[in-house]
């Protein structure tokens, strides 16, 4: 059993397709089928679909042009007067005293979520792969073109060559992709405007290449993270999803890394400031000059509103001036620390520090950096880090590279903290390197760590952190009673956004927690030359 709940952004991804499933008729061309859906008991209910009905109300808010009508929706569905009614005439119940023990009306958290679940989910790289097969066709030279996006996922047969069987690369990667309206018309959208969109890079490609072995893609990230093990992974360091080349391109600037590699042997970089960071530098530069002359093109790809395509340039202006990237203002944190003493279970997975863009492109953009669970059940893993929006503000930034982070505060805080030094666990939180026992020097640190949070942040919001009952704080009090089983997913989460809180509390003391702040900011973007940011274009 699995249902639906009522967080907006799962109503605008669900229930397009709960509507096709009933439009659909799943059952067959029996019109006794139309209008089946499975409910949670596991029975398949008919529900009332007529002119009308809750269900006609709930198709047109699902397909209204409100841009904020899957948050409306959301309250719509809460309640109790608009649940779907149960059709009186259905023949599974003839009898009136057993139709008496069945729902009499089917509510949004009572529908079986698992229907619509198996297959109906795009991947990531079925996402980034269809936007590249739509590039493509738009801006290639050497590839059939189609009209609309509607005939390049379903190719039609002309009277001319009726012997061959139209062929769509996209269907065949997602079958189904009608049914995800959001992202049809997200797909729609880009193959309608890319050729037109602000500052794309257009022009005729000879390469258009994802991943694979010998991959443009394939070779950067073996550069930056094996060859020359800068980072940890790729995208701390360039979030392009694809790569757009000329022949030739990729030789030319193989060349060139080369030349770097010498460079790098013979220990050229070594009496720079920051030499290790020198060759990333170089190659970045290249980059810029190679993305200019559309050379080569990176593209990080993400999902549009629908309704109007965004091109944004990131990193490209060797000339900008990075040090007057402004800081974002720190508001307040949220840190939900309530625990279920039956199940031994911290509730949250998720907590945020909320800060404000006052000189950003929007007047006063907020947004949060949410540090969350990446814990799968019965396992331990590290929190991550990623910028959304609120408010006004409309664009998700991206995770903040944990690696980049790690950097800076190994590099830029030196001094101590109130007699805690890096040594003794100013890093970034890491689930195998909890304490796997109790101890009292572990309760002590706990108690510490709590007093810094609340000698640096107003504390009294959190729920059930900083209160205390018979002289101790009710979270260490948890915590300790969580650990009969030690360290697991049911408290190794909130272990772990408390340790973060710590750390900004002691960021907050050296008044350092803006600048910080700042850092993650703009490292969720991947914006900055200083950064070591390479170039970069965002579709969205």
């Amino acid at each position: 059993m699995s249902n639906f709940n009522y967080k907006p952004e799962k109503i605008e991804h669900y229930a397009p397709l709960m509507i096709a499933h009933i439009e659909n008729n799943p059952k067959g061309s029996n019109p006794i089928s139309e209008g089946y859906i499975k409910a949670i008991d596991g029975n398949d209910y008919k529900i009332d679909i007529k002119k009308g009905s809750k269900f006609d109300i709930f198709k047109s808010k699902v397909r209204s042009k409100d841009k904020k009508r899957f948050i409306n929706l959301a309250k719509w569905l809460k309640d109790p007067q608009n649940q779907f009614k149960i059709e009186s005439d259905d023949s599974r119940y003839p009898d009136k005293t057993q139709r008496a023990k069945s729902y009499q009306t089917l509510g949004w958290t009572q529908i079986e979520k698992k229907v619509f679940t198996v297959g109906d989910k795009i991947t990531t790289k079925q996402q980034e792969q269809i936007s590249l097969l739509i590039i493509k066709n738009v801006l290639g030279g050497d590839t059939q073109h189609w009209e609309s996006f509607d005939e390049m996922f379903e190719p039609r047969l002309t009277d001319k060559d009726r012997t061959k069987k139209p062929y769509s690369e996209i269907k065949e990667l997602f079958p189904k992709l009608r049914k995800q309206e959001t992202w049809w018309n997200n797909f729609n959208l880009q193959f309608d405007t890319i050729a037109t969109t602000n500052n794309f890079p257009n022009d005729s490609y000879d390469v258009y290449l994802y991943d694979g072995k010998n991959s443009f893609m394939d070779y950067v990230t073996n550069l930056v993270t094996k060859k020359w093990k800068l980072y940890s992974q790729k995208d701390s360091w360039d979030p392009a999803d694809i790569w757009l080349l000329k022949n030739g391109a990729k030789k030319v600037f193989e060349k060139f890394v080369n030349e770097v590699s010498i460079n790098m042997e013979r220990g050229d970089y070594a009496s720079m400031k920051d030499g290790r960071f020198e060759p990333i530098r170089q190659i970045n530069a290249k980059l810029r000059e190679m993305y200019n002359d559309k050379q080569i093109v990176g593209i990080s790809l993400k999902k549009s509103d629908g309704k109007k395509l965004k091109f944004e340039e990131f990193n490209l202006n060797a000339n900008e001036k990075d040090t007057d990237l402004p800081d974002v203002k720190f508001d307040k944190i949220q840190l939900d620390c309530t625990y279920d003493k039956t199940t031994r279970t911290f509730k949250s997975k998720t907590s945020y520090v909320f800060v404000n863009d006052e000189a950003g492109f929007i007047k006063k953009a907020a947004y949060k950096l949410a540090f969350k669970s990446n814990t799968g059940s019965g396992s331990i893993g590290n929190i991550t880090y990623e910028f959304l929006p609120t408010s006004n503000a409309s664009a998700f930034l991206g995770k903040v590279p944990k690696d980049e982070l790690k950097k800076w505060l190994a590099d830029q805080i030196t001094k101590e903290f109130r007699g805690v030094t890096q040594s003794q666990g100013i890093a970034m939180p890491q689930g195998l390197k909890l304490p796997t026992t109790w101890s009292p020097e572990y309760e002590a640190e706990l108690n510490k760590k709590v007093n810094t949070i609340k000698r640096n942040f107003n504390s009294a919001a959190f729920k059930e952190f900083d209160n205390k009952v018979d002289g101790e704080y009710v979270f260490v009090s948890n915590l300790y009673h969580s650990y009969k089983n030690g360290v697991t997913d049911k408290n190794s989460t909130i272990m772990q956004m408390v340790d973060f809180v710590y750390i900004l509390a002691l960021l907050q003391e050296q008044k350092q927690l803006t600048l910080f702040l700042t850092r993650c900011y703009y490292f969720a973007q991947k914006k900055g030359i200083k950064y070591n940011f390479g170039p970069f274009g965002k579709l969205y």
